[in-house]
């Protein structure tokens, strides 16, 4: 039984799949899509701008290589996102994913939900998903064993299975609704189109139902969207922009979601120590917003997380 198959439809047309020899076929467009060590692939070369992706699927092995982090590390990948909390580690981006899934966690995860992390990476979430018992699926373009959903493995060792999908987050191969719960964290600005996107995290999304992206960098309004820190990564094929907050929060907006929560990807701690950011938060009732919208309007490159509510 291939994992998820009630809910797959093909990403090229959504008509529904059928198993075929082991894998997956669309009677209605005849695409083919292979079933590798128990994963889905289903990556077109019909979708648009595939060969940017394919591009990117390289680009993660050879820059890991090249930067001497391919090899996984199991005490580490038992603690993600847990970093600076569990290993001491003094890492912006992992407190900022560890404050942000947390809330993610706490505020819309249920046993029972139907979960969708797109741009899953190595499917650390599983770990902390799958015991609280929801039906957890992981998706990423990368497939990888070591730093890709190939990766998941490690994790289905520590928790049992749970269905993982190779697939473009701009094209996702799942029915209309088909998720309580869609999230992603710091995938969204890996995008070509990023409306495209954030339409399909909406659109798999029942109505009702909950859309999140955790931890996207953020530039202040007059801040370039050329970053330096990403120019290495952009070398390796990877797709890399900076959009503001206000580009995610037009984009959640078309696609018919309401956001209700914006946070500050790191938390309060990280506000309070800014000099006006920390003065805003102490404002009565209305500080932590203050804080929050001031640091992503004014503030160079901060990170930031969106809770939403799908409307149709």
């Amino acid at each position: 039984m291939i994992p998820a198959l009630d809910g797959m439809r093909c990403p090229v047309c959504r008509s529904r799949l059928e198993e075929d020899d082991g894998g997956l076929r669309c009677p209605a467009c005849g695409g083919s899509y292979p079933v590798e060590e128990g994963i889905p692939r289903m990556l077109d070369d019909r979708l648009p701008g595939i060969e940017a992706k394919r591009a990117e699927v390289a680009g993660w092995p050879a820059m890991a290589k090249a930067q001497g982090w391919y090899e996984p590390d199991d005490e580490v990948d038992a603690l993600l996102p847990y970093l600076t909390r569990d290993l001491g580690w003094e890492d912006k981006t992992w407190r900022a994913n560890e404050h942000s899934f947390s809330l993610l966690l706490d505020r819309y995860v249920r046993p029972g939900t139907r979960v969708l992390e797109v741009g899953a990476a190595k499917a650390w979430a599983a770990q902390h998903l799958v015991p609280r018992g929801v039906e957890y699926v992981a998706t990423d373009i990368l497939a990888d064993p070591n730093i890709g959903i190939g990766r998941g493995a490690f994790y289905e060792q520590r928790v049992g299975p749970f269905a993982r999908v190779q697939a473009d987050g701009e094209h996702l191969p799942f029915a209309d609704g088909a998720f309580d719960l869609v999230y992603c964290v710091a995938a969204l600005h890996h995008a070509l189109d990023l409306g495209r996107m954030v339409s399909e995290l909406a659109r798999v999304a029942r109505r009702g139902g909950i859309v999140a992206a955790l931890n996207e960098g953020t530039r202040a309004i007059r801040a370039s969207g050329e970053v330096e820190d990403q120019e290495e990564e952009k070398g390796f094929g990877i797709n890399e922009h900076v959009h503001t907050l206000y580009a995610y929060l037009w984009a959640f907006a078309r696609a018919g979601l309401l956001v209700r929560r914006v946070e500050h990807a790191e938390g309060d701690r990280d506000l309070e120590t800014r000099r006006i950011g920390g003065r805003l938060r102490r404002l009565p009732v209305v500080g932590r917003s203050a804080a929050t919208w001031f640091a992503q309007t004014c503030y160079g490159y901060s990170g930031v997380s969106l809770f939403a509510r799908k409307l149709r």
